[in-house]
């Protein structure tokens, strides 16, 4: 199975009952200790896993943006910026997470900038 490209992801959101999540569908992934909510449309979920875990089933459309966060690509609206320091990014429902550090340069140079 290493190379396979998987286009759901399997939940378990309550004994006895599995949610199927399409990965197209997933806008952004959030820690959350040891598991991780999942967004997508107007719903959550709590998988258990981490994010790094999530980090290698999702595909080049999904970018890390901070320790705490990965987000669709197509999902990004702004970057923000304070005294001239990119710090955060606007998602296209308005949310906005924090960019960290160690992550913005990926980003930014996935932008072109």
């Amino acid at each position: 199975m290493a190379g396979m490209i998987r286009n759901i992801i399997a939940v378990k959101t309550r004994p006895g009952e599995v949610r199927f999540v399409a990965i197209a569908s997933i806008e952004r992934i959030e820690a959350f200790g040891n598991y991780v909510k999942i967004y997508f449309g107007s719903e959550r979920v709590l998988h258990r896993a981490t994010l790094s875990d999530m980090e290698e089933l999702l595909d080049d459309r999904f970018i890390r943006i901070h320790r705490s966060h990965i987000v669709r690509r197509d999902c990004l609206r702004k970057l923000l910026s304070e005294l001239g320091r990119y710090q955060e990014v606007e998602l296209a429902d308005e949310t906005i997470l924090p960019l960290g550090g160690n992550y913005k340069r990926q980003l930014m140079l996935d932008l072109g900038l």
